[in-house]
């Protein structure tokens, strides 16, 4: 019988399959791995980026937020402000209205005493002339009666 010897020489197998990876790996890192990759770090700098813009955006949206709600705060305090001045131009036309009415019936009752107190007098002036008038008729018929008798 023979002796098989393994030995010290190594298998060139080994080597070619080794080579054959390496150039199996080579060719899928320039046809799969390095487009991949590519699109990748692509996707991963938009998203970055995207995220960043929405952040940005996030603030810019609560800066607009605060400015809104600022003014809608100053809106209000004018519009009560306004508010008050108007009831209080209200208040005073109306006691400037009630005011003026008052004088207005105030000067229209003055003004009808003196027509009724002009009115009075004309009548007591008629009642007196009537009386003296009276007072002529009763005289005579005395003085016919004396004269008579």
């Amino acid at each position: 019988m023979e002796h098989i010897h393994v030995g010290v020489i190594p298998d060139i197998t080994l080597f070619i399959q080794l080579i054959l990876f390496l150039i199996f790996m080579f060719v899928m890192k320039k046809i799969f791995f390095d487009p991949y990759l590519s699109i990748y770090d692509e996707r991963e700098k938009l998203v970055n980026s995207l995220l960043a813009e929405a952040h940005k955006n996030n603030e810019e949206a609560q800066k607009i937020l605060e400015e809104v709600e600022k003014k809608l705060n100053e809106a209000k305090a004018e519009a009560q402000k306004i508010l008050e001045e108007s009831r209080k131009e209200t208040t005073q036309l109306a006691q400037s209205i009630i005011r003026s009415a008052t004088e207005e019936a105030e000067k229209t009752i003055q003004e009808e005493k003196e027509k009724i107190e002009k009115i009075v007098e004309q009548e007591k002036q008629k009642i007196d002339n009537l009386i003296s008038e009276i007072i002529n008729i009763i005289v005579n018929k005395i003085l016919s009666q004396e004269k008579a008798a």
